[in-house]
């Protein structure tokens, strides 16, 4: 019986282990290939063509800051959408399984705007972004 604990035990910390790391490469790779999808499709003409998308999670709640994008190239949009729901969904696990805590301040959505025909954080605008 002692033996199957002790296994047990082994084994739930090699998940642990080896699940936050593939966890964290994961969430790395996503803001990876993010940041690319906004940067090769970031283009417009108006203020109403950009928006932002919550990042991340905190481990008290919420997002950990927010991407600044296009909605000229629907495809993109939709792209970008699904990779930043994976960072919060990868970040919120991630807090999880490492017991992270982090500050509980909340983040607002920036402010956006269309300037040189690249989607910008307006000046005025709050929240963390890249």
């Amino acid at each position: 019986m002692q033996r199957n604990l002790r296994l047990l035990l082994i084994l739930s910390i090699l998940v642990v282990v080896f699940g936050s790391s593939m966890i964290q490469n994961s969430l790395q790779a996503s803001y990876r290939k993010l940041k690319a999808m906004v940067d090769v499709s970031n283009q417009c003409t108006s203020n109403n063509q950009c928006a932002s998308e919550a990042t991340g999670s905190r481990a008290c709640g919420g997002p950990n800051g927010y991407v600044v994008y296009s909605t000229v190239h629907a495809d993109s949009v939709r792209k970008i959408k699904q990779l930043a729901s994976r960072t919060r969904a990868l970040e919120s696990e991630n807090n999880r399984l490492n017991s992270v805590t982090s500050i509980c301040s909340v983040e607002n959505p920036p402010s956006v705007r269309c300037v040189n025909g690249k989607c910008i954080k307006s000046k005025e605008g709050a929240g963390r972004f890249f």
